[in-house]
């Protein structure tokens, strides 16, 4: 029996991840242009390699309790061992079908690891019925098993979000990410954008916030020449609102202290020409290729009156030259985090993080967010977003810089205006708005307005 074509580029992308250390799109469509597959192959490739890489701990688990010495066992033979068992465990696709193609895979890597993996999956195929073998009620490691998490996750978001909503999000985080689009009017009308993608087979529907777009069939959009042309920029819905939350006037001074590729940059400026005019935004990142890219793309896209630096942001005043201190309208700092909100759309993230990356993150938080505070003049706001589900690198780090000596002339600055009404429940009791990834619904994103008192 050879392996299934589907099965033979899942295992393709399962050894470039392993092999680069982080997994992307870029690594999956680079496999999946050269594999030459079917329309029904491609999708199954996909959701094997994503599947696979979302449950690994708790696949690699399992494997490790049935192999006699699993320090032993070659990478790429534990690939192959990884891809069936996702298939057995969580798939759910018939056990005799999966150790037949898992064995095949292993003969082709290591001939003489076949009866190894013929006895691991077997085995694994006797008690999978019983998978995840307990009741994720009453038992979180058991919970941890089921929805594919390292169980300190478990742990954290039942910690920091209560069960009822951690366990959403952990079903969640287990089922497709909607494919979220942002309308860019500097490079062409919302009626051209949807008959665009509507005759590109991407079956668009407007959503909240205003200007996003839901693309139903996503891989028909990522392909599509509104993508590429920049008509619509990729960008998740609960990310659209920190832009928004900004509220950059005409004239105003406006800096993104993260900038990264400027997707929100471009935002920033759109909601400014909207209320009549262009702000003067002042776009920072530390890498110079990411600002590199970000500035041919305020020039492709005809973005006006941005100022692309590159720099610290730690020290911003450092930065040759970023506006004085105390005179800056508004900042926008989303923050580099953790992504834990976002986890869903980077399938091998989950097991790549770890607690103390979350300590590190939030200190690092910290510092850019009295970076940014200093900027600010009076009556000026600061907004402060990431796209993490953690208290400790939300929460904590807007509290803790409003209790300190850098916060004491600061205050919440209500978001109920920004934020759609159906989310309005993600609004907390300090007003800062936190949604939590759901089925069919955007990912986590935390945002706070902070205005600097007269």
């Amino acid at each position: 029996m050879s392996v299934a074509p589907a099965r033979r580029a899942a295992l393709q992308v399962l050894q470039r991840v392993r092999e680069r250390g982080a997994f992307g799109p870029e690594t999956l469509d680079a496999v999946l242009t050269a594999s030459g597959l079917e329309k029904s192959d491609l999708a199954l490739a996909t959701r094997l390699a994503y599947g696979t890489l979302q449950t690994e701990g708790v696949l690699d688990e399992a494997i490790d309790r049935l192999a006699s010495r699993p320090g032993d066992l070659e990478p790429r033979v534990r690939d192959a061992l990884r891809l069936a068992a996702y298939e057995i465990l969580y798939a759910r696709t018939p056990a005799r079908a999966v150790v037949h193609q898992g064995v095949e895979a292993v003969k082709r890597i290591r001939p003489q690891a076949a009866g190894l993996a013929n006895a691991i999956l077997r085995k694994l195929a006797a008690e999978a019925p019983d998978f995840p073998w307990g009741d994720p009620d009453t038992d979180d490691d058991v919970l941890a098993r089921a929805t594919g998490h390292p169980r300190w996750l478990v742990d954290l978001w039942i910690a920091d979000l209560g069960r009822k909503d951690a366990v959403g999000l952990l079903h969640g985080d287990a089922e497709p990410a909607p494919l979220y689009l942002w309308h860019n009017p500097f490079a062409g009308s919302f009626g051209e954008v949807l008959e665009l993608l509507e005759g590109e087979g991407a079956d668009p529907v407007l959503c909240e916030p205003p200007g996003c777009i839901e693309a139903r069939v996503p891989a028909a959009a990522v392909r599509s020449e509104a993508v590429a042309s920049g008509r619509v920029l990729v960008c998740d819905a609960g990310a659209q609102v920190a832009p928004r939350a900004v509220a950059p006037r005409p004239g105003s001074v406006v800096v993104d202290m993260a900038a990264g590729r400027g997707t929100k940059t471009v935002m920033l400026q759109a909601v400014a020409v909207a209320a009549g005019g262009p702000a003067a935004v002042y776009a920072i990142d530390i890498h110079p290729f990411k600002t590199s890219v970000l500035g041919r793309r305020m020039e492709r896209f005809g973005v006006p009156d941005v100022t692309v630096l590159t720099g610290d942001a730690t020290d911003v005043a450092s930065i040759a030259g970023v506006p004085a201190p105390g005179s800056v309208d508004s900042v926008l700092l989303d923050a580099p985090c953790s992504g834990l909100g976002t986890l869903r759309r980077r399938a091998d993230k989950r097991w790549r993080l770890k607690p103390e990356d979350l300590t590190s993150l939030s200190s690092l938080q910290s510092m850019l967010l009295s970076q940014a505070a200093s900027l600010v003049r009076r009556g000026g706001v600061v907004v402060y977003s990431t796209c993490s589900t953690a208290r400790i690198e939300n929460h904590d780090v807007v509290a803790t810089f409003l209790s300190g000596p850098d916060g004491r002339e600061f205050r919440t600055r209500d978001l109920s205006a920004t934020v759609p009404n159906a989310w309005r429940a993600w609004i907390g009791v300090e007003g800062w708005l936190q949604t939590v990834p759901a089925i069919g619904g955007p990912d986590g994103h935390f945002v706070a307005a902070l205005e600097r008192r007269g």
